[in-house]
């Protein structure tokens, strides 16, 4: 009976979860998340699904747990990020798939031959490309998950209005012979033009906000240019006149006159 050695190293599989004391567990958020009714189609538009308040009720107590779980883990990831925030900070340029492979190669020639440079270290290579393809999974995790989740977020929105537009429609039946009970939906009714004139209002404020904050930035680059401009121009003056220095006019009195002030002249 032959028997494997146990080296301690795992082969690494980007969607696999940390070993715990059971199976692994796959990590694959885009596929844990459903993208079609339970019946394997997606419902048709206008068509309420049968759920009850207790399976709604799950659905936020899960969001929720998820949420109180991610913000530990996203503020843990963001105080470990902090290290690449120091003033020598390089432009984040994108490195190619080629410039990766040749910056492996390279890493692995300098353990080869050390005394190509003793400036860089190999292993700083490697672990920062390492850090790139994680984050990278991340970002594809997200950019897969978020569509799903807002998608699921208008579907659970619209079960709701589609069970409020049948209340809305009795409703407006009864009111036909209940006076007290058309002043409701009048009111209720009215909250719907309110919110399109509110958003109306809220948009154009925001419009004559930015426009404001675009004006005050334009005159100060303005302001800005013309005191460069005037800089420039007195020490234009300044050069010219230290280079064409003035002499005082010299005034010559005929004989026999006076000087300017009234006095005979001298001599």
């Amino acid at each position: 009976m032959s028997t494997k050695k146990n080296t301690g190293v795992r082969n690494h599989n980007p969607n696999m979860a940390p070993a715990g004391t059971g199976s692994e567990v796959t990590v694959n958020p885009s596929a844990a998340i459903p993208t079609t009714s339970a019946a394997g189609t997606t419902p048709a538009a206008g068509t309420t699904l049968a759920l009850t308040p207790s399976q709604l009720l799950a659905v936020e107590t899960s969001v929720k747990t998820f949420r109180e779980g991610y913000y530990p883990l996203m503020a843990a990831l963001s105080a470990s990020l902090r290290v690449f925030s120091g003033p020598d900070t390089a432009p984040s340029a994108t490195v190619s798939g080629p410039k990766k492979q040749v910056a492996t190669q390279y890493a692995e020639l300098l353990r080869q031959y050390p005394d190509i440079t003793s400036a860089v270290n190999p292993d700083v290579i490697d672990a920062g490309l390492a850090v790139e393809t994680a984050l990278a999974m991340v970002k594809s995790d997200f950019q897969k998950a978020l569509p799903v989740v807002a998608s699921f977020g208008r579907r659970a929105a619209n079960i709701s209005w589609s069970d409020t537009t049948v209340v809305r429609s009795a409703a407006e039946g009864l009111a036909r012979k209940d006076g007290v009970l058309k002043a409701r939906i009048v009111a209720i009714n009215a909250l719907l033009r309110r919110g399109s004139q509110v958003a109306t209002t809220a948009d154009s404020a925001v419009k004559a906000q930015t426009a404001a904050t675009k004006a005050a930035a334009k005159a100060a680059r303005a302001a800005a240019k013309a005191a460069r401009t005037a800089q420039t121009a007195a020490r234009t003056a300044r050069v010219h006149a230290d280079n064409h220095p003035t002499t005082p006019d010299v005034v010559i009195v005929p004989a026999g006159t006076t000087e300017p002030n009234g006095t005979p002249p001298k001599g």
